[in-house]
């Protein structure tokens, strides 16, 4: 690949190591039930995102740049645009059935959500028509600059004591979002020709084109999250934000896989010569032993930073590491497969994975607490590997 993309994909590890550490601050700065709340509305705001969205901007991203015209373009933007209101006033309404099972929350909180939900949608979407069009370097600017500006925010409300820790925290999210949507719109406004005229009928025409991809979107999205959203919603207040502490450690490694993801939509119109290669067993069995050693010392971290509540038992983080590894070579299976135009088992299996992690999840967690989460996935992805596995030999 070339250098935008290698600057892309090194940046995405350094912004997502930035990212890691921000959380850790926030996390032991709010506590274990105020980081429980936020991770509830970050979590639920980034579900409604995927499900009113994802079909559609991975259908733009995978289309060549210099195919997409400026009235694509704002097409895309308005339907991103439309779909965070909509984020936004689904979120405040699982807030509020969340607050009736768990403890009462101020209007205030209701009002920010609202607000970041908004943001962190569209700022998504915005990030992702920038390298739809082949910006790569001005969106990985604007994504290290988002986390920069997240946490010098966070530092200046944390220093001013002006509001509440939990509102010092939304509030630098909020700050970074508005920031980098309204530099996105700037760079818009200035390289196309933005333009309304026949907008209904673009819109619909990127609708239908979004269809296949929407169920696959979907699945990808809502199985990653979906198991902080039902433990929020299953299990006692304080296992929320216990449980998005250890797993938020150790799916950091997982920023090479998406970030490649989306280097590789850019490249899919481009003819690759270059073979892939299996890795050898050997390579296997260092990726899983560096991997265990890598939840154990997050468990060792976590007990020395933040102490003993914070801690949960080791099988939580293990089961949750190998949902990772095999989460990972499920979506690797997935792009083969619709690269081999086996696109309609592709869309099979995302039905499967967006019931299957919804229902069984519940029975998992129901039955076995919070180890059931990752148990339930990591059933799913072996099902589905081993069936993508089989028609893969048969191509």
């Amino acid at each position: 690949m070339g250098s935008p993309s290698r600057l892309f994909l090194s940046t995405r590890g350094l912004t997502s190591g930035l990212a890691l550490v921000l959380a850790l601050y926030y996390t032991k700065l709010l506590g274990v039930e105020k980081r429980s709340i936020l991770v509830f509305i970050m979590v639920s705001a980034l579900i409604l995102t995927v499900v009113f969205t994802s079909g559609m901007s991975l259908t733009f991203r995978n289309r060549p740049a210099d195919s997409i015209k400026s009235n694509d373009l704002t097409a895309y933007l308005s339907v991103i645009t439309l779909g965070g209101f909509f984020v936004a006033i689904f979120n405040c309404g699982l807030l509020s059935f969340y607050a009736q099972t768990k403890s009462e929350l101020p209007i205030s909180i209701y009002v920010i959500a609202f607000i970041y939900s908004f943001l962190a949608c569209i700022n998504l979407g915005f990030q992702d028509a920038l390298v739809a069009k082949g910006n790569l370097k001005l969106a990985t600017f604007f994504d290290f600059n988002t986390i920069f500006i997240q946490g010098l925010c966070l530092f200046f409300f944390v220093y001013l004591d002006q509001t509440s820790l939990f509102m010092s925290v939304i509030l630098s999210f909020v700050i970074s979002y508005l920031l980098t949507v309204f530099a996105a719109i700037s760079v818009f406004v200035q390289t196309e020709r933005i333009q309304f005229q026949g907008l209904i009928s673009n819109i619909k025409l990127l609708a239908r084109s979004s269809k296949q991809n929407q169920l696959f979107g979907i699945a990808t999205g809502l199985a990653d999250r979906i198991d902080r959203f039902l433990i929020g919603l299953l299990l006692p207040l304080t296992f929320l934000a216990k449980y998005a502490l250890i797993t938020s450690m150790i799916s950091f490694t997982r920023f090479f896989p998406e970030a490649y993801n989306r280097v590789l939509l850019l490249k899919h119109h481009q003819v690759q010569t270059s073979s892939r290669k299996k890795l050898s067993v050997p390579a296997y069995f260092l990726i899983g032993g560096t991997i265990v050693a890598f939840v154990f010392l997050s468990q060792i971290f976590v007990e020395i930073f933040f102490g003993d509540n914070w801690l949960l038992p080791i099988n939580v983080g293990l089961i949750f590491a190998l949902q990772e590894v095999l989460r990972g070579l499920y979506q690797s299976k997935a792009t083969l497969l619709i690269a081999s135009g086996e696109s309609r088992l592709v869309s099979k299996s995302s039905f499967f994975l967006i019931v299957g992690s919804i229902l069984l999840m519940i029975v998992g967690i129901n039955f076995f607490g919070l180890v059931g989460a990752p148990m339930t996935m990591v059933l799913i992805y072996s099902i589905l590997i081993r069936v993508m596995n089989n028609r893969l030999r048969m191509a």
